[in-house]
């Protein structure tokens, strides 16, 4: 990817956090783990908020992405980028949102890619910092031989009411 044709995105809308699908039984879906430096940790997670939006600007053409909630699955995000006025209509990665776009404008026989995450800003420290305003938990993964161990919310009381917990297994 060339420098000259990509500026860094906007912010438009900072979205919201909702509590049952951040906190609730898909919100492993609901959250990003990026690898940039911040806050003295090399691994964090960053809310994917409905209704987040970003502008950029892309080989001299403006687009928006859009977080919404996923058609065939409404529990999981969605991403919609405009530009042209054309619609990628809701895709399941914001990399397909947007290079479906991309593709449309400047042809289907372009070769570019852009990555998804990095047009959203999630590996850019303010955009990550206001994506974090008013999170009082982010969930993190603990990695244990060929399991991971996925805790979505830990609670303050100490009856353990509120305590979620997913794992995955990697099979070979």
């Amino acid at each position: 990817m060339s420098k000259g044709h990509f500026t860094p995105g906007k912010l438009v809308a900072i979205g919201n956090l909702v509590p049952e699908l951040h906190y609730g039984p898909f919100s492993r879906d609901w959250w990003y783990y990026s690898d940039s430096q911040i806050q003295d940790s090399n691994t964090y997670a960053i809310p994917i908020r409905l209704g987040f939006q970003v502008t950029l600007k892309l080989n001299q053409k403006h687009f928006i992405i859009r977080i919404v909630r996923n058609l065939k699955n409404p529990n999981i995000p969605g991403f919609i980028c405009e530009g042209e006025g054309i619609n990628s209509g809701v895709c399941s990665s914001s990399s397909a949102a947007i290079n479906t776009i991309y593709g449309r404008v400047f042809g289907n026989k372009n070769k570019t890619k852009y990555p998804g995450a990095t047009m959203l800003g999630f590996h850019d420290s303010y955009m990550i910092q206001q994506m974090l305003n008013d999170v009082d938990f982010r969930p993190f993964t603990i990695c244990l031989y060929n399991i991971t161990i996925f805790i979505a919310s830990i609670p303050d009381n100490n009856n353990y009411e509120g305590f979620a917990a997913s794992f995955t297994y990697k099979y070979k």
